[in-house]
């Protein structure tokens, strides 16, 4: 009878181990087509007939310019001047002597012929878009085609450092999809015993 209680308290002990070592495994991650896809991180899912895209918002701002040579000196002008109408839109002085100050009104002054107002310079625009999908690709670490854009631009007046108006770009990202992962337990493999049993073998009084 001690014999008996000495095997079957060992055969015990082995299979508490091995029941053990599976509840403890490790979790692993996979896919698998039944778990869907997911759009990555900082991305958001839009769904419309029955496409699926992954889109991210972005803005950049561009400076307008003078670029028509005929009014090259470009002048910052603050919002809320006595008597403008035009709350503080910068514009581009004919090179004739014109005085003006980023406080003065427009008054005598006639557009198209001593100044006009500064231009929205489209390429700019398009450049600074392309630059912030070429960006995400290498944050992402995908290549030239892994991100496309689109981009929308406005004229902000006094967006900028100092009252100074710029082009508000709004850029739209778009990447494919990713597979969603899955956990699951994974049992472990015993190379050798966890506990030495020999040693548990005892007579039991």
């Amino acid at each position: 009878m001690k014999a008996l209680k000495t095997l079957l308290l060992a055969k015990g002990i082995a299979a508490a181990v091995v029941a053990g070592a599976g509840i403890a495994a490790p979790a692993i991650s996979h896919a698998s087509p039944d778990d869907g896809m997911i759009c990555r991180s900082g991305y958001t899912a839009q769904f419309a007939a029955g496409k699926m895209k992954c889109t991210k918002a972005t803005v950049r701002r561009v400076a307008l310019e003078c670029s028509n040579p005929l009014f090259p000196i470009k002048r910052v002008r603050v919002p809320g001047i006595p008597g403008d109408a035009t709350n503080g839109r910068d514009v581009c002085l004919r090179n004739n002597g014109i005085a003006l100050s980023s406080n003065d009104p427009l008054t005598g002054l006639i557009n198209g012929q001593d100044f006009v107002f500064v231009a929205v310079n489209n390429t700019k625009a398009v450049l600074a878009r392309e630059a912030a999908e070429r960006q995400e690709e290498t944050f992402l670490g995908l290549g030239t085609d892994g991100v496309d854009s689109s981009s929308v631009s406005t004229l902000v007046v006094n967006g900028g450092i100092g009252a100074e108006d710029t082009v508000k770009v709004d850029i739209t990202l778009f990447t494919f999809p990713i597979a969603a992962p899955s956990f699951t337990l994974q049992p472990l493999e015993l190379d050798r015993p966890v506990l030495d049993l020999p040693l548990l073998s005892r007579t039991l009084p």
